[in-house]
């Protein structure tokens, strides 16, 4: 008999600090879950803080590969952000607005 994947403990913990139940969840749905939690999470942090194309922002994430200043081109189905020039994207909480 095939026995599920289990979670990893990355999994485990990022699931925990997004207060996801991990309880008798495999690899996969955990996977799905942590995806949609995130993705909820970036849509509301975007409305919040009223970011849209257009608006200039600084990184402030961790990358460091990505430019320190940067201007929204879109905020894709995904709820990743993207910018002009550059193929480079993050997610919205990885930004500050800047003042214009």
């Amino acid at each position: 008999m095939h026995k599920l994947r289990e979670p990893t403990e990355k999994q485990l913990k990022l699931a925990e600090s997004l207060e996801i139940d991990t309880q008798g969840k495999s690899f996969r749905v955990l996977s799905a879950e942590i995806a949609d939690a995130l993705e909820s999470k970036s849509f509301a942090f975007v409305e919040e803080h009223k970011i849209e194309p257009g608006i200039q922002v600084g990184y402030i994430g961790s990358r460091d590969d990505m430019p320190q200043y940067l201007v929204v081109s879109t905020v894709a189905k995904t709820s990743y952000l993207y910018f002009k020039g550059t193929s480079k994207y993050c997610r919205p909480w990885e930004v500050q607005i800047l003042e214009s």
